[in-house]
């Protein structure tokens, strides 16, 4: 995202990105910032925002954070950031997980930490049994959608038109829709495309982008870009889009 003007490095660029570490079969994914002042060229790693609570340990089973990017809210407050976490309860593998779960820190505090002498990631907070008590870095968190039929990585955006948000899922195989008005309490999710009719390939990365002025803002209609995955691996993949209207 580019920094709005009036915040601290104003015109510059914030990114959430994710990373790993690897365990002895799979990895272990985590979410954190970066920014860079220089419209892309070169990015500065700012730290971590947003870690499971399940700890790290090199025995444990793979598990996706997922690729999701931050939301503002609509009051200019917060940006929230939306995931899916595992709850430690003593086992090695992802036995107990959300299906989504949420994070947030102030917009004032991120800018201002991502700007200051010494550049940091601000503190983001998970939503935990109603209040925003749990650190983003391993605390435990609320499952927001535990009945959803579809899950994953998740990508969220607000709806401009009909003044909620939406979220976008994927789970390599099926890419879903959910809304909700004031992000916490989501619809179930319904079923926007699979790729069941295209033998081993996959569906990933999938987010939703508006067709305005600012691709953060969804409008009546947006596109859902995600990457196809083929069965030759990375050299035969592409990029699509589908369009999504709404009523």
């Amino acid at each position: 995202m580019r920094i709005p003007e009036g915040q601290p490095g104003a015109g510059n660029l914030l990114n959430v990105y994710h990373a790993e570490i690897n365990t002895e079969t799979s990895c272990y994914s985590m979410l954190g910032l970066a920014v860079s002042i220089n419209d892309g060229l070169y990015w500065t790693d700012l730290g971590e925002i947003v870690r499971l609570n399940q700890p790290y340990k090199p025995d444990l089973g793979g598990f996706d954070i997922g690729s999701p990017q931050m939301i503002a809210s609509p009051d200019g407050q917060y940006f929230y950031i939306y995931f899916p976490d595992w709850i430690a309860n003593g086992s090695l593998q992802p036995t107990k997980t959300t299906k989504v779960s949420v994070a947030r820190a102030p917009m004032a505090e991120i800018f201002a930490a991502a700007f200051s002498q010494h550049p940091h990631a601000a503190k983001f907070a998970k939503y935990y049994q109603g209040a925003w008590d749990q650190p983003g870095i391993g605390g435990l968190s609320t499952d927001l959608n535990p009945n959803a039929p579809y899950a994953g990585s998740t990508n969220v955006a607000y709806s401009g038109a009909f003044q909620r948000y939406v979220m976008i899922t994927d789970d390599t195989a099926n890419i879903a829709y959910a809304e909700s008005v004031d992000g916490l309490a989501w619809t179930l999710t319904v079923l926007l495309g699979t790729n069941q009719d295209y033998g081993p390939t996959s569906y990933d990365y999938a987010v939703p982008l508006g067709v305005g002025d600012d691709p953060n803002v969804l409008g009546k209609q947006f596109y859902v870009f995600f990457t196809h995955g083929s069965p030759q691996g990375w050299p035969g993949n592409t990029v699509e889009r589908f369009t999504v209207t709404c009523e």
